[in-house]
């Protein structure tokens, strides 16, 4: 009996986690990408909305 006859054996199992595991490796960087991306955008909308809300008074001279 071959290997490629009984689906690869041990090497097939060790295949398949080294697949599952970067798989989850490449969902976890896009999920941190997304994340971060969010967060900026978030910061950028309250930078803007927060400058939008003040009020400009002139500072008092000395």
């Amino acid at each position: 009996m071959s290997r490629e006859s009984d689906g690869g054996g041990v090497f097939g199992v060790i295949e398949a986690l080294l697949a599952i595991i970067g798989a989850l490796t490449v969902m976890g960087v896009v999920a941190v990408a997304a994340s971060v991306l969010a967060w900026e955008m978030e910061l950028r909308k309250s930078e803007q909305d927060g400058s939008l809300a003040e009020p400009t008074t002139p500072q008092p001279s000395a």
